[in-house]
């Protein structure tokens, strides 16, 4: 069969349109390309005694300058709360557990053992019991179970009877999906900026 000759500068040209062409698809994806951020909710509340925890403290709360900057490395920017609302969780990371949040937060709770801000209950001492139900099953431990999003959790902590644990649970608000379509309250969106490097990296089709 017969096939026609390049030449040297024809293979140069369409060498540089190839090379032209690439280029301007890889600087706009480096212009268009977003950061794949992890941003959901989860709703809680804790009683203990029959009475709710009021989180009124604004210990509670991360601010917005804890969400950039020098502060990427805070393990409090993966899970927490925001702006005074005192049933909604904020995640900002892979793999974080309601035992993360709860130590963010300078709370314990363990298996037979939750600490608040003012107490320590330990499971069977003076007849407490220790429970918690997560999306409306109860279940035995919560510390290393992933923050899933949308999740509801109760933690009850006293005498509850199965009822009691059930009108407890239904007091929870549950807004998480709600918050989940809204903008973060302090931008915070993973903890850090999309810097240029990874800009271009996903721009690539480089893995991280």
């Amino acid at each position: 069969m017969f096939m026609r000759h390049i030449t040297k500068k024809q293979a140069i040209s369409l060498g540089l349109a190839f090379l032209l062409g690439a280029f301007w698809v890889i600087a706009i994806r480096f212009v268009t390309v977003q950061k794949k951020e992890v941003h959901y909710h989860a709703n809680f509340a804790v009683f203990v005694d029959g009475v709710r925890l009021p989180f009124d403290s604004f210990n509670f709360y991360e601010e917005v300058q804890s969400c950039g900057g020098d502060e990427v490395n805070n393990p409090k920017i993966r899970v927490h709360m925001h702006d005074q609302k005192n049933y909604l969780v904020h995640v900002h990371d892979n793999g974080v557990t309601w035992g993360h949040f709860f130590a963010n937060i300078s709370m314990t709770a363990g298996d037979t053992l939750f600490k608040t801000d003012k107490a320590t209950f330990v499971e069977g001492v003076d007849d407490v019991a220790i429970r918690y139900k997560l999306n409306g099953e109860e279940v035995q431990t919560i510390a290393n179970r992933t923050i899933s999003s949308e999740d509801t959790l109760l933690v009850s902590i006293g005498n509850s009877t199965n009822d009691d644990l059930q009108n407890q649970y239904t007091q929870i608000t549950r807004d998480a999906a709600e918050y989940n379509n809204k903008n973060d309250p302090s931008s915070c969106s993973g903890g850090k900026t999309f810097t240029t490097t990874e800009r271009l990296k996903e721009a690539l089709g480089i893995s991280q």
